[in-house]
């Protein structure tokens, strides 16, 4: 069961102000807390990943707390599953990197965090950062040029070859009047010519665009969609 904060408000009065049993006349001084807070008992983040050869300052992920916990701030903090600490910051509820994250270095990182409620009351927990190998892609991935969707075998959907194993990829098509027509996350091979819908496209020339996310720049070029070759 959850505890809540005892008060609400608190009167103080200087030990200077009694006399004789009496209290002298003088402002008060009022001290006020959130009623409804209670001592925090979740604590998340809500991405644990970096992508290696990142910059220094790129966020990782969110903070948060259980909502009624009240205010609170985020800290890293000494203990058990603080020895990689170094490696990042926080930034009010953001976790940053404070570091370029190599994955052939070292994959994973572990962090002690502390979340603290208005009046000090606080819930430390251990977190594993993982570091996510980026995929050399400028001389490694190749794309056909050719879509020829005619049930012969050859060319009927387009191929690109060398794609990330971990399908980190965002494929799309983009007609003349830059309508994007068909849009896949981790792309597996299979554009034979239709809209995401299903529908027919018709012949010509359509730029693609493959975005890796992580900061790299995205793969594009051009292929040409042929219905009746042979």
């Amino acid at each position: 069961m959850k505890r809540s904060l005892p008060y609400k408000m608190k009167t103080l009065v200087p030990a200077w102000a009694f006399r004789a049993g009496q209290v002298l006349s003088l402002p008060l001084l009022l001290l006020s807390f959130s009623a409804n807070a209670m001592i925090p008992t979740e604590l998340n983040l809500n991405i644990n990943q970096v992508h290696e050869s990142n910059s220094i300052g790129t966020v990782i992920g969110i903070f948060s707390a259980d909502a009624d916990a009240g205010v609170c701030t985020y800290s890293l903090v000494s203990g058990q599953g603080s020895e990689d600490n170094s490696a990042f910051i926080v930034a009010g509820n953001t976790l940053k990197a404070a570091m370029v994250f190599d994955y052939e270095t070292k994959d994973r990182y572990a962090i002690r965090v502390r979340v603290t409620n208005e009046l000090g009351e606080f819930l430390e927990k251990t977190f594993t950062i993982e570091v996510i190998d980026v995929y050399e892609i400028t001389n490694s991935i190749e794309a056909t040029n050719l879509v020829t969707p005619n049930g012969d075998g050859k060319n009927d959907t387009w191929i690109v070859r060398n794609l990330p194993p971990h399908g980190n990829n965002e494929v799309k098509i983009i007609d003349r009047s830059g309508r994007v027509v068909y849009y896949k996350r981790n792309y597996q091979n299979d554009w034979n010519g239709r809209t995401s819908n299903g529908d027919l496209l018709a012949e010509g020339v359509y730029l693609y665009v493959i975005d890796f996310g992580a900061g790299l720049n995205p793969f594009k070029g051009t292929i040409t969609l042929v219905r009746d070759r042979h």
